[in-house]
């Protein structure tokens, strides 16, 4: 929760915007939700109660070998969706050439470059020539960005200040502050810059439709747009409360439109030593692509905003700017796209699903547990963010699946004499028993299936709609799917590893480790041979609770073998 704003109480009207704007992503959300935690809760109450038998393990692995072939296979597609008929239309045009001739007349530098429109708020930015590696392709001067200094020098930026308000975005307000109040003045200098900006941002999320935001459905994408909304409204009343007048200067849907064109072209600079954001006319067409082909940067010396070339570059080709690893989750909430083929030079892809851990209220250890959540800042739960890979998330995943499915004496174990031995849930990195280990893959794997079954599709009729290309290439609707897919994915992935780990510990050890690593992914090979199974040896010669330690009395945890 975010702290309280320097507000008065919210007035009749705040409740009434507050209540229109969210009530399109609560009802998108509506029975998917309850299915899930319904389902969580009844799988961590099974497993409390004992082992369950499992089913034979769904041919999971299959879909993520497609899924990884799938990459290879549309490795372009993230480019090849540019290669549509371009809109040339004639207000499109005239608007072009007027931006473009405002920036040169001002000292801008772009001469081998032009831009071009694919859909109707989509554009990019095209070489005329053959552009060579390391050459400096845009310049743009100072006098022509707009600074987070620019808004807090506005009469309301002053405002803020003076009343220290907490916002979600500062920096983001500050920017939007300048551009909503400028933008009222028809002889603003940026005036060619603001005509050129999209209109409607329909591509955003929080602008999607009932219909649009269903196609989440199943998705914790759905709860981060509703907060999204939420703190754009909360902004929105905050300033308004001790700025009146600033409901004359913007509308709630003004507001919203210029958070989500800041959030997505704003440049994070260093600016004649001042750290700062920045809008940068021209720079901000850039699509996204990696690996990158160009860098950027403020050159104090130039005074100017530089756009550089990394690699070659051909005429008449797409010049991209990368706008980071990211999860696209980031991507469709902050940009407005989803990337098909979201994976790193390395192999790595940065798509995650989001999952709650929390306490079953019915333990008859609850309370303790509780205890322990709370030294770590979790109250009842933790919500984390897995994606495919050997990270501090998964590791704390693991730690809390451990003391969940704890019973008496598992629990008691990991305080017994050693008070100090795990002063927090993120210092339990190791099992603690076979069969605590067991348990919590079981909850574990509950918890994945109830959260794929949540969905209102299978990840196989996902991938069968991309490869088909029946989705409008930049439509919400593909973004959507694109988005969708990823989390299912991961969750294959990891159900996947909670199966093959219970298995393990269910007397298939020898055999599960054999070639493990020829057979497969890294982070399953490792927690069978390293973690598992030096865990299965050591608890088929005792029987009964011990302490470790490490040498010279520094402890290490207990652990019951």
């Amino acid at each position: 929760e975010r702290p309280r704003r320097q507000i008065s109480s919210p007035r009749d009207a705040s409740h009434a915007r507050r209540t229109q704007c969210l009530d399109q992503t609560h009802l998108a959300q509506g029975r998917a939700s309850e299915r899930f935690h319904r389902s969580a809760r009844d799988g961590a109450r099974n497993v409390a109660r004992g082992p369950k038998v499992l089913r034979a393990p769904r041919k999971a692995s299959r879909g993520i070998e497609w899924t990884m072939a799938a990459f290879d296979a549309s490795a372009n597609a993230d480019r090849s969706k540019f290669n549509v008929d371009l809109i040339d239309e004639a207000d499109f045009r005239r608007k072009t050439e007027v931006f473009e001739q405002w920036l040169l007349d001002n000292g801008a530098e772009f001469p081998q470059l032009e831009i071009k429109c694919y859909d109707d708020e989509v554009r990019g930015v095209h070489a005329k020539e053959d552009i060579k590696s390391d050459t400096l392709c845009i310049s743009i001067p100072l006098n022509c960005l707009i600074t987070v200094e620019m808004g807090k020098d506005t009469e309301i930026g002053r405002k803020i200040l003076d009343a220290r308000l907490d916002l979600d975005a500062p920096k983001h307000v500050f920017l939007m502050l300048f551009m909503l109040t400028d933008m009222r003045n028809e002889s603003s200098f940026f005036k060619p810059y603001y005509d050129i900006l999209p209109q409607k941002m329909s591509n955003m999320p929080i602008f999607w439709t009932d219909d649009e935001l269903r196609y989440l459905e199943g998705s914790y994408m759905l709860q981060q747009i509703a907060d999204r909304k939420e703190a754009i409204i909360e902004d929105y009343d905050a300033i308004c409360d001790i700025a009146p007048e600033f409901s004359e200067i913007a509308t709630l849907d003004g507001f919203m439109w210029a958070r989500m064109c800041v959030c997505s072209r704003n440049f994070g600079l260093v600016i004649n030593g001042v750290r700062t954001s920045a809008m940068v006319p021209h720079a901000d067409m850039l699509n996204h692509y990696r690996p990158r082909e160009t860098k950027w940067t403020f050159d104090n010396s130039l005074q100017a905003f530089t756009i550089i070339t990394i690699a070659d570059i051909t005429a008449g080709a797409q010049i991209y700017d990368s706008y980071g690893q990211k999860c696209n989750h980031r991507f469709l909430l902050n940009y407005g796209f989803s990337i098909e083929n979201n994976v790193e030079a390395d192999g790595f892809c940065p798509n995650e699903v989001s999952i709650l851990f929390e306490l079953n209220d019915a333990d008859p250890l609850y309370e303790r547990k509780h205890t322990l959540f709370l030294r770590d800042g979790y109250p009842g739960g933790r919500r984390l963010r897995l994606c495919v890979a050997r990270n501090d998330n998964l590791t704390l995943a693991l730690s809390l699946l451990r003391i969940i499915v704890a019973n008496e004496e598992e629990f008691e174990a990991l305080l017994l004499n050693q008070p100090y031995a795990y002063r927090t849930i993120k210092n339990i990195t190791k099992p603690i028993s076979v069969s605590n280990e067991r348990k919590a893959m079981e909850l574990f794997n509950n918890m994945l299936d109830a959260l794929e079954s949540a969905y209102s599709k299978p990840l196989e009729d996902d991938e069968e709609r991309l490869r088909s290309g029946e989705l409008a290439p930049f439509s919400n609707e593909r973004h959507a799917v694109i988005q969708v897919k990823g989390e299912k994915v991961v969750l294959r992935f990891f159900k996947d590893f909670a199966q093959k780990c219970i298995r393990a510990l269910s007397g298939e050890m020898d055999a599960l480790c054999e070639d493990v690593y020829a057979r497969e992914h890294t982070i399953i090979a490792d927690q069978l041979c390293n973690t598992l199974k030096p865990l299965v040896r050591g608890g088929s010669q005792r029987t009964v609770s011990r302490v470790a330690t490490a040498k010279g009395g520094a402890s290490r945890g207990p652990m019951i073998v």
